[in-house]
């Protein structure tokens, strides 16, 4: 009689180890996997389970906060107040060279009605309590520097409502020996022509104790 066995003979049994290795590798990976579980929400969102390695938890450190940048937070610049009579007066930084200092005075037409100007801005410096320094404010560059626009003859002006005319001072910051203290000015106080209604603007000075501002015309930018 032979004895070879049949196809399906070495088919049943060849099958039998063949499952029995795949249940051994399945129980294997399930094994291993116990011993993790992914974190959930990557870049931000809610941290799933903790890890855990042989049965001690891992920490799950969760996304840094964002913060804001400082510019986010720093406080936007006052918006300038339309007068009763329809102009917002703002100045500039002072502008420095060698103890020389320029800064800007920008008066706009924000009213409905055409405004006139003529001359040169009636200015006085305040300290921090408002009070007037003893500053005496002359018009032109008053000696301090050799600048022409400064010293230009003053023209008429007819600003249209939104359109500004620009006025500049001059000064020096200089400390010398003596009794009196550094001039210190932290407000300017402007009508745009004299007699006109003053207004009151936040500005910084370091006269030093020349105790003099120079005053330029009004001008109407060229655009």
């Amino acid at each position: 009689m032979d004895s070879t066995p049949s196809p399906q003979t070495v088919t049943r049994r060849t099958a039998r180890p063949l499952r029995a290795g795949l249940l051994l590798a399945a129980g294997a990976l399930a094994a291993a996997g116990c011993g993790s579980i992914p974190a959930t929400g990557a870049g931000g969102g809610t941290p799933g389970p903790a890890r855990t390695i042989g049965g001690t938890p891992l920490p799950v450190t969760p996304a840094s906060p964002v913060t804001p940048s400082a510019s986010a937070s720093a406080s936007a610049a006052p918006v300038p107040v339309c007068s009763p009579e329809g102009v917002a007066l703002t100045v500039g930084e002072a502008n420095a060279a060698m103890g020389l200092r320029v800064m800007t005075v920008r008066l706009t037409n924000c009213g409905t009605r055409p405004y006139s100007l003529k001359g040169h801005p009636a200015v006085r410096v305040l300290d921090a309590e408002r009070a007037p320094l003893a500053v005496t404010v002359k018009r032109g560059s008053a000696g301090i520097a050799t600048l022409e626009n400064f010293d230009a003859v003053p023209a008429p002006l007819i600003l249209q409502p939104q359109e500004y005319a620009e006025s500049q001072l001059v000064w020096r910051n200089t400390v010398t020996a003596g009794d009196k203290g550094p001039d210190d000015g932290r407000f300017l106080d402007i009508a745009p022509i004299p007699g006109r209604p003053r207004l009151t603007v936040p500005a910084h000075l370091d006269l030093g104790t020349t105790g003099r501002l120079g005053v330029a015309p009004w001008t109407k930018p060229a655009v």
